[in-house]
C-alpha cells in the first residue's frame, strides 16, 4: 500500500487553477457565469470558443492539481500528430480520486458522467474511494463535465447539496466533446485508463509511483459521434502510458500483458465500429479493450521495466484522415 494522502485535499489544490481560468476568460476563450443560485459555471466551448489552453487546464483541474499537462508531437505513419501529454507523482489519487469520469448525474434529462475534485466528496464510486483510502475535506466543490449545455438551477443545487456546500462554493466546468478543449480533456486520460484497469484485474493501485502518459489529439470535428470515436481511438490505439510501481517482478510480468487495449477480442477495429455492434451501448462494450495501447512499467523493487501493446497507426490513419 502507498503512502497515506489524507493531508490533501483534491478541490483545494485544483481551486487556484480554476482562479485562473476565471481571471483571465478572453485569454482562454471561455465564459464565466453566475447562476442564480450562486454557483460558478465555466463554459469552455459549449457557447464560448475555448482552445487548446483551456482543454490542457481543465486536464490538470480534473486531476485534483495533482498532475501536468502539455502539447507534444507523435510521428504517426511518417506523418506528425499533435498529443497531449500528462504526468503526476499522485497517480492513484489524481486519476482515480478526481479525474476519472465516475460520478452519473442527470442533466436537464440527460445523463452525464461527472468528473473532477468534487467526486471526492461524495464518494463516486464507493469502491474506487475504498482502494484509495483518501477522505476528502473542502469547504468547495469543482466538477467537470462532459457536456452540450450548461447545468441547471436544479442541478447546480443537487450537485451542492450532495457535495455537502451551499450554492455558491460550486464551480463547474463544462466542454462538449466536439468543442477544442473537450478533445484535449479526454484525451488527457491515458493514465486514468491505465490505472482502472490495473485496479480492475486486482493490482494495487497505491503502489504506482509515477505516471506518464500521452495520446494522440485527434483533429476536430462538428459530429459529436465523431469525435467520440476519434478521442476513444486516440486512447485505444494511439497512446502509451509509463509507470514506475512498488511491486515484485512476477506481479507485473503476469499483469502488464493485460493492461494494453490489444488484451481484449474487441481490440482492432476503430471504436465507432466497436459502439455500433454493442447497439451503441457503452455498458454492453468489453470494459477490457478501455485501455492504452501501449503500457510499461518498472518495477522499483528490481529496476526491471515490463512493456505490452504497441500504437496501431493503422486504425489513427483510418480515424483521423486525411481525407481527398
Amino acid at each position: 500500500m502507498g503512502p497515506a494522502m489524507s493531508g490533501l485535499s483534491l478541490n483545494h489544490t485544483a481551486f487556484p487553477l480554476v482562479e485562473e481560468l476565471m481571471r483571465e476568460p478572453e485569454r482562454y476563450g471561455i465564459r464565466v457565469l453566475r447562476a442564480e443560485c450562486g454557483a460558478t459555471v465555466l463554459d469552455l466551448g459549449v457557447e464560448a470558443p475555448g482552445g487548446l489552453e483551456a482543454g490542457l487546464k481543465m486536464v490538470e483541474i480534473c486531476l485534483g492539481g495533482l498532475g501536468r499537462a502539455s502539447l507534444a508531437w507523435l510521428n504517426v505513419a511518417g506523418r506528425f500528430i499533435p498529443a497531449v501529454s500528462v504526468w503526476t507523482d499522485r497517480p492513484a489519487l489524481s486519476t482515480l480520486g478526481s479525474q476519472m469520469a465516475g460520478w452519473k448525474l442527470e442533466l436537464s434529462g440527460r445523463v452525464v458522467l461527472g468528473s473532477g475534485p468534487a467526486r471526492a466528496l461524495v464518494k463516486k464510486p464507493k469502491k474506487v474511494f475504498r482502494a484509495l483510502g483518501h477522505e476528502e475535506e473542502a469547504d468547495l466543490a469543482i466538477l467537470a463535465l462532459e457536456a452540450e449545455e450548461l447545468p441547471d438551477e436544479d442541478s447546480l443545487r443537487g450537485v451542492a447539496e450532495a457535495c455537502g456546500i451551499g450554492p455558491d462554493k460550486l464551480y463547474v466546468l463544462v466542454a462538449p466533446i466536439n468543442s477544442t478543449a473537450g478533445l484535449v480533456q479526454v484525451v488527457g486520460r491515458a493514465v486514468e485508463a491505465c490505472l482502472l484497469k490495473m485496479m480492475n484485474i486486482g493490482l494495487d493501485v497505491m503502489a504506482v509511483r509515477t505516471a506518464l502518459g500521452i495520446a494522440l489529439l485527434p483533429p476536430p470535428h462538428p459530429d459529436p459521434d465523431v469525435c467520440m470515436g476519434r478521442t476513444n481511438d486516440s486512447l485505444l490505439y494511439g497512446s502509451t502510458v509509463i509507470l514506475t510501481a512498488d511491486l515484485d517482478d512476477q506481479v507485473l510480468a503476469e499483469a502488464v500483458p493485460k493492461l494494453p487495449s490489444c488484451s481484449s477480442p474487441s481490440y482492432g477495429k476503430p471504436f465507432l465500429a466497436i459502439y455500433e455492434e454493442a447497439g451503441r451501448d457503452f455498458y454492453s462494450i468489453d470494459p477490457a479493450v478501455f485501455a492504452p495501447a501501449q503500457v510499461a512499467i518498472t518495477s522499483l523493487r528490481s529496476g526491471h521495466t515490463y512493456v505490452a501493446g504497441e500504437l496501431n497507426e493503422g486504425i489513427i490513419v483510418e480515424s483521423f484522415g486525411p481525407r481527398a
